[in-house]
């Protein structure tokens, strides 16, 4: 089975250079494994899908320079959690790559940390609804990083945030205040993660279903499979784009073809580059 990329491109689709990325964590007995994904958010496409045993930065850096070498379009931006592994490997392998990180993991961590708070210190259920809209407020409208460490600066004022569960989450926002409000910056570049996030419980649910997969090479085909038939099924009936493939959402071309067919037709079943 072709990387996903690669078919893509032999297909005639070249990417808008603007992707979602993350990494999912696997369950397997005795072993910890995880999948590394790249979907384009406006099609929906998955141009990267990979089989790692390890999300450090070295093992991210070769997923990544496989992924690349498949590519003919520039990728220009990333939204991503702020795994920091996976942040210093897309610096690293693309020169430029303008990284934005999710707001909703974010607002996820913050109230988090917020029921913790409550626990530990008993405070009513309106003083935590009150702090977590001043948090989500200074994430959805700041426009800079400067703009969002004066914000920060404001909410800080509030004693509550001298507690060191909600201090933590603070510091985070104001190391990464720049990668937060990247979207202002590079209209690509999206608050949230929703293209890769959604294609991640695809992957899991699939997964759960195998219960193992150790041997890495199949797995790493099996996963590329998994993403090249994701990009050619049609959506259902009631989704926002019912009835077209991410692929006719990125202008390929199907010929009035079912979507198995349609993959055939772009050779998605050749097994080695040179196979054709």
């Amino acid at each position: 089975m072709l990387h996903p990329a690669q078919l893509l491109t032999r297909a005639g689709i070249t990417g808008s250079g603007y992707l979602h990325e993350d990494e999912g964590f696997e369950k397997e007995v005795d072993l910890r494994t995880y999948s590394v994904v790249m979907v384009e958010p406006e099609s929906m496409l998955v141009w990267h899908a990979d089989y790692v045993d390890h999300v450090d930065e070295k093992g991210l850096i070769k997923s990544f320079e496989e992924f690349l070498k498949q590519i003919k379009f520039k990728v220009i931006g990333v939204s991503k959690d702020k795994w920091k592994a996976s942040t210093n490997a897309l610096k690293k392998t693309i020169k430029r790559i303008w990284i934005g990180f999710c707001h909703r993991h974010s607002k996820k961590n913050f109230w988090d940390s917020l029921e913790k708070y409550q626990k530990e210190t008993g405070c009513t259920d309106q003083t935590v609804k009150e702090l977590y809209q001043e948090f989500k407020t200074i994430l959805d409208q700041s426009t800079s990083k400067a703009n969002l460490l004066v914000r920060l600066k404001n909410l800080e004022k509030r004693k509550e945030l001298d507690h060191p569960l909600l201090k933590m989450r603070i510091k985070e926002l104001k190391e990464n205040a720049a990668h937060y409000t990247m979207h202002n910056k590079r209209k690509g570049v999206t608050t949230t993660t929703f293209a890769v996030d959604n294609y991640l419980k695809i992957v899991k649910r699939k997964l759960r279903q195998v219960e193992s997969f150790r041997d890495e090479e199949m797995t790493r085909l099996t996963f590329q499979g998994m993403a090249s038939v994701r990009n050619f099924v049609p959506f259902m009936s009631g989704a926002k784009n019912a009835h077209k493939s991410p692929f006719e959402l990125a202008g390929g071309q199907t010929y009035g073809l079912s979507w198995i067919q349609t993959m055939n037709t772009h050779n998605a079943f050749l097994f080695t580059p040179s196979a054709f």
